[in-house]
């Protein structure tokens, strides 16, 4: 099995192969038998098509089955309107609520009220 690059995708190389941009360029890319690509490769005098390897073919099929960077979506993520987003904001402690009762906190022994009105 040989693997085959071809430079310009639109021009008719006399075999079927699939297109994927390669840098900033269109390229056509196939995996062909011995034969067949010998074949293709004396029909063009090697012009425009170059020999590569297993595993950059393999890279340029992976490339082929995912979406275009451009269409990527962008992760989303929850915020809370009424907090500046750029602010870092401390997690709130949690403390023990005391057991006695408000009565048994406070003693008050005697007070004075100078001018109530």
């Amino acid at each position: 099995m040989k693997y085959l690059l071809f430079d310009n995708p639109y021009r008719d190389y006399g075999a079927s192969f699939d297109i994927v941009l390669v840098g900033s360029r269109k390229r056509g890319f196939g995996a062909y038998s011995e034969k067949d690509a010998e074949l293709l490769q004396q029909i063009h005098n090697g012009a425009g098509i170059k020999e590569i390897s297993l595993p950059q073919y393999e890279t340029l099929k992976k490339k082929l089955t995912k979406p275009a960077v451009s269409s990527k979506s962008l992760r989303m993520v929850q915020q809370d309107p009424s907090k500046d987003p750029h602010a870092v904001y401390a997690e709130k402690e949690d403390t023990e609520v005391p057991s006695k009762t408000a009565k048994e906190l406070v003693n008050i022994e005697s007070s004075e009220i100078e001018s109530p009105m």
